[in-house]
């Protein structure tokens, strides 16, 4: 029964939702369309993925084979008349073209993978974004509910000390009490709106543009908890599914690439041509082998850059290892946590059901008096926003987990 009763009391809690609100767009959007317009507009996805087609155009430069040259001499002189061309190929002993290809190809894979692990994080964010301004509505909705019941116990208190059932002291207290309550109503509207604006940045938008969000989509004031899994299975998943991993492997391969290639270099190489010409009005025709020695530089500063390289990235996977299982063990504790949070304030927040109205009634019978019903009045407010702030807490761990997992959900 308990269960059953705790959404009826939230949707009595809230109720009047909007009356006050300020007009919103028609189009509401819900979580899934969010994601898509992050997706589309996102400034960060859309400078990455800029960066990311100069890579895919130095795969292009990279696979290219060597261009040939042409050399043409052709004397000044009056006395000789002649003329030669010389055509030359560089024919490396290497596959050199494709090995630096396959090296840029495998650095273009990595940049995909880390755009893919940069899209998570930020699809992450849009979700808490869009959390927070649901649950910044229902505290606003709230404090304005809260500030009706303020000026409805004023509006009584003022009768009551005409009739001198109350004293100047009880007015007092009550315009300070719905004073404090306007206040909050204002500090609960900034919220919304500082909510309103980090959703509409992440898509793209002026802060201050207008959104509205669809009721539905996955949120609940009551949400149904799932059981945790153990930690092994979380971290797991992480190692197996992190973009940061896959990344990290193809800058790996790229690396070794790149080693290979630099030690070729030291090689020579073999140029091939064909000379033609002309000497006296006699024409002639021979082949031409020409050879780049590496004698005073045999690579080693490549070499050397490309082997500290490879050794940078292999600390690199150590550390990245180390920090995905980190971010999985604190979020798995830190969710674990919130849901002991959310289920405690949920407790609190079903005993607290009639609370306040027992008591504003037993005020107005005289049976306790005004600083009894404010004290009671103080321990609603409190542990009904308390609810909100664990709701909220809830909702933006089980995202963080999801995307220390990259679970896939954001996508």
């Amino acid at each position: 029964m308990k269960k059953l009763l705790l959404p009826l009391f939230i949707a009595a809690l809230f109720q009047g939702r909007g009356e006050s609100a300020a007009p919103e767009p028609t189009q509401a959007l819900s979580l899934p369309g969010i994601i898509s317009e992050v997706k589309t507009a996102n400034p960060s996805l859309a400078a990455a993925r800029q960066q990311l087609g100069l890579l895919e155009a130095g795969v292009v430069i990279n696979s290219a084979y060597p261009n040939p040259s042409i050399e043409i001499d052709k004397s000044a002189s009056s006395v000789f008349d002649g003329y030669e061309i010389k055509a030359v190929q560089p024919v490396p002993l290497t596959r050199r073209a494709g090995m630096a290809g396959a090296a840029a190809r495998a650095s273009y894979e990595a940049a995909q993978k880390e755009l893919e692990a940069l899209e998570t994080i930020i699809f992450s964010s849009a979700r808490k974004a869009w959390y927070s301004l649901r649950i910044a509505k229902e505290r606003r909705n709230f404090e304005e509910t809260n500030f009706r019941f303020s000026m409805d116990i004023l509006n009584k208190i003022e009768m009551r000390l005409q009739t001198g059932e109350a004293g100047n002291a009880d007015l007092a207290r009550a315009k300070v009490e719905t004073s404090r309550s306007g206040y909050h109503l204002q500090e609960a509207e900034t919220t919304l709106r500082t909510a309103a604006g980090e959703l509409n940045t992440l898509m793209g938008r002026r802060p201050d543009a207008p959104v509205a969000v669809s009721e539905n989509g996955g949120f609940s004031l009551a949400p149904v908890v799932p059981v945790l899994e153990p930690l092994e299975k979380y971290t797991e998943l992480a190692l197996a599914r992190r973009f940061e991993l896959r990344a990290l492997a193809l800058n790996g391969k790229a690396a070794d690439l790149v080693l290979t290639l630099e030690k070729d270099k030291r090689l020579p190489v073999p140029e091939f041509g064909l000379i033609r010409g002309s000497d006296g009005g006699t024409s002639y025709s021979r082949l031409f082998l020409g050879l780049e020695l590496p004698l005073w530089y045999n690579n080693n500063g490549e070499v050397k850059r490309a082997l500290a390289n490879k050794a940078a990235l292999n600390y690199e996977g150590q550390r990245l290892e180390l920090e995905i299982r980190r971010e999985v063990y604190n979020s798995w504790l830190e969710l674990g946590l919130t849901q002991k949070r959310l289920a405690a304030a949920r407790d609190t927040v079903f005993l607290l059901n009639d609370l306040r109205r027992v008591a504003a009634q037993d005020y107005l019978s005289g049976k306790i008096d005004l600083t009894a019903f404010y004290e009671t009045n103080r321990v609603f407010l409190e542990e009904n926003v308390n609810y909100l702030e664990a709701l909220k807490d809830y909702y933006e761990k089980t995202a963080q987990l999801e995307v220390a997992v990259n679970s896939g959900e954001e996508k």
